[in-house]
C-alpha cells in the first residue's frame, strides 16, 4: 500500500482517513511478520550467546580444574566432598545413583524403542490367552519423560562441576566453602524464590511440558482408532498428517486426505468469521449500552449495572443450556409464536446460516455484560476536563465521541480485544452447548463427525472423544496454536496501546 505524506493525509475527508487507517493496519501486518522473522536470527544468536556463556564456565572448569574438579564429571559431588561440603556432595551422589538406576531399569528400554514405537504386536492365542507385545503409547510417553529427566540431569551434572570448580577457586584464596547450613539459609532468605518455585516448576514439567511434547509428537504418527494400543502399534508417518490437513494430499491418508483438507479450511474460515462477528458485535453493543448507562440523565444507574453483574454472576454453562432449551422446536420461543398465530421456527436446526446467526445473537447475551462493565470503568476514568475543553472549543457530542471517548476507549481496550478475539476462536461452550457443532443438516463433504457449525476447538473435541483420531487432532491443536499465536503476537505489536504506550500516561 502506498505511503502518503502528512499533508495528503490531512487533506482527506474523515471517512477517507478512517478507511486509510483501516487498510494501513492490515497492509502493515505482512511487514510486521517479515520484521519478526528477520529478527529471529539475532534473537537466536542472543540465546546462543547466553547458552555459550554457561558452557564457558564449564570449559574453564575442565581446562583449569584440578583432579578433584575433573573427577566430579564422573562421580558427582567429588569436588564437594573434597572441600567438606558433605551435604551437597551426598545430594549430588545420590541423584547420580538414582539416575543410573532409572536409566538402567526404565528409561533406556523405552528410549531405545522410540525410533520404531515398538515392533511386537499383542497376539491372542486360540486358548484365549494374550501375549502382550509393545505398547506404542507407553513407549512415546515414557520416552518423553526420560528425555526431560536427561535434560534436567545434564543441568545437575554441570552444576556439580561448577560447584567443584568454585570450591577449588575459593580454597586457593582461603575462602571457606559453604556448608549445608549455609545452603539452607540461602534457600530460606536470598534464594527463597527458588524454594517457592521448585514444586510449581516440577509440576509444570510433569503435567504440562511432557504432555505438550507428547501431543506434538503424536501429530507425526498414525495414532488413531485403527491403531489403538495395546492391541495394535502405531508408527511414525512424518509430515503426512500435516500434508493431508493442509493440502489434501498424503501417502498414508490418501483415501481421506482431500476430505480432511476441505473440512479444515471450511471450519477455519467459519472460526475466523465467528471470532470477528462475536468480538465486533459485543464491542459495538457493549460500548453503546455503556455510553447510555453512563449518561448523566439516565436514572437508576446502579440498578442497570446490578442487572449486568447478575448476568455475569450466573455460570455461562447454565445460561447457555437454558437458552438452548428456549429455542427448541417445542421451546418457549416457538410457544410464544404459536400464541401469536405464527408458524414455529427451527431456530437451531433449520439452516446453517440461521443457526450461525442465532449463535452470534445468543453470544451477545453472555458477552455484552462483560464489555459494558469494562467500558463503564473506562468511561468513569476519562477526565471531565477533556469534555469541558471540547465544549469551550465548540465541539458537538459526535465530535467529542470521535475525538475523545472512542480513541480513549480503544486505546485501553486494544489488548483486551485481542484476548477476546483469541478467546472466541477457542470458544467451546457457546458453540457446543447450543448446537453441538451442527445445525442438524448432514454435510457429506465434511470428514469424521465434523458439523457445519463446528469451530476448530469443537472439532478437535469430537476428533478425540468421539472418533479417536488422535493424530489429526494433534495436528489441529498445533494449527490452532499457530493461528492464535499469529493474532496474539503480530496484531498485538501493531495496536496503538502498545506502540504508543507513553501517550496514555
Amino acid at each position: 500500500m502506498r505511503q502518503i505524506s502528512s499533508l495528503e493525509y490531512l487533506s482527506m475527508s474523515r471517512v477517507t482517513r478512517a478507511w486509510y487507517k483501516f487498510l494501513s493496519f492490515f497492509a502493515g501486518i505482512p511487514r510486521a511478520i517479515g520484521k519478526f522473522f528477520r529478527s529471529l536470527p539475532s534473537k537466536f544468536a542472543a540465546l546462543g550467546r547466553k547458552i555459550g556463556d554457561m558452557f564457558v564456565g564449564v570449559w574453564d572448569a575442565i581446562r583449569y580444574g584440578n583432579w578433584k574438579t575433573r573427577l566430579s564429571l564422573l562421580f558427582w559431588g567429588t569436588g564437594c566432598f573434597a572441600y567438606r561440603q558433605i551435604g551437597r556432595g551426598i545430594i549430588y551422589l545420590l541423584y547420580e545413583i538414582l539416575f543410573v538406576l532409572f536409566m538402567a531399569f526404565f528409561g533406556a528400554e523405552y528410549l531405545g524403542k522410540l525410533g520404531t514405537l515398538g515392533t511386537v504386536e499383542t497376539q491372542e492365542l486360540p486358548s484365549g490367552f494374550k501375549i502382550v507385545g509393545d505398547n506404542s503409547f507407553a513407549i512415546l510417553l515414557y520416552s518423553m519423560l526420560t528425555i526431560v529427566v536427561i535434560v534436567f540431569t545434564a543441568v545437575v551434572m554441570l552444576k556439580s562441576l561448577k560447584d567443584a570448580y568454585n570450591n577449588q577457586l575459593g580454597y586457593s584464596i582461603a575462602q571457606r566453602a559453604a556448608t549445608m547450613k549455609d545452603d539452607v539459609g540461602q534457600l530460606l532468605n536470598h534464594k527463597f524464590h527458588l524454594t517457592i518455585l521448585a514444586l510449581p516448576s516440577l509440576t509444570l514439567a510433569l503435567f504440562t511440558i511432557v504432555p505438550l511434547m507428547f501431543m506434538i509428537l503424536v501429530a507425526f504418527t498414525n495414532f488413531n482408532r485403527n491403531t489403538l494400543p495395546p492391541e495394535h502399534l502405531f508408527s511414525w508417518v512424518g509430515f503426512d498428517n500435516f500434508t493431508a490437513v493442509l493440502t489434501g494430499q498424503a501417502k498414508g491418508l490418501s483415501q481421506n486426505a482431500a476430505k480432511w483438507s476441505y473440512t479444515f479450511w471450511t471450519i477455519l474460515l467459519w472460526t475466523l468469521e465467528w471470532a470477528v462477528l462475536a468480538t465486533v458485535s459485543n464491542l459495538i453493543l457493549g460500548m453503546i449500552l455503556a455510553l447510555v448507562i453512563n449518561k448523566k440523565s439516565i436514572k437508576l444507574k446502579k440498578f442497570w449495572r446490578t442487572c449486568l453483574v447478575t448476568v455475569v454472576a450466573v455460570p455461562q454453562f447454565i445460561s447457555l443450556l437454558l437458552v438452548s432449551k428456549m429455542f427448541l422446536s417445542n421451546g418457549v420461543m416457538n410457544t410464544i409464536l404459536g400464541y401469536l398465530g405464527l408458524e414455529p421456527v427451527r431456530w437451531m436446526n433449520g439452516s446453517t446460516n440461521l443457526t450461525k446467526a442465532m449463535v452470534v445473537i445468543v453470544n451477545l447475551w453472555v458477552g455484552v455484560p462483560h464489555t459494558v462493565l469494562t467500558c463503564t470503568g473506562i468511561l468513569m476514568n476519562i477526565p471531565d476536563d477533556l469534555y469541558e475543553a471540547a465544549k469551550i472549543d465548540g465541539a458537538n457530542p459526535v465530535k467529542m465521541f470521535t475525538k475523545i471517548t472512542f480513541p480513549y476507549m480503544m486505546f485501553v481496550l486494544g489488548p483486551s480485544l485481542i484476548t477476546t478475539f483469541v478467546g472466541n476462536i477457542n470458544n467451546f461452550n457457546i458453540i457446543f452447548l447450543l448446537t453441538g457443532g451442527s445445525s442438524g443438516i448432514p454435510n457429506a463433504k465434511l470428514a469424521s463427525s465434523a458439523g457445519d457449525v463446528d469451530l476448530l476447538i469443537t472439532w478437535l473435541y469430537k476428533l478425540t472423544v468421539n472418533d479417536s483420531q488422535y493424530d489429526i487432532a494433534s495436528v489441529i491443536g498445533i494449527l490452532i496454536f499457530i493461528v492464535v499465536a499469529f493474532f496474539s503476537l503480530v496484531v498485538y505489536s501493531r495496536i496503538g496501546s502498545v506502540k504508543n504506550e507513553e501517550d496514555f500516561q
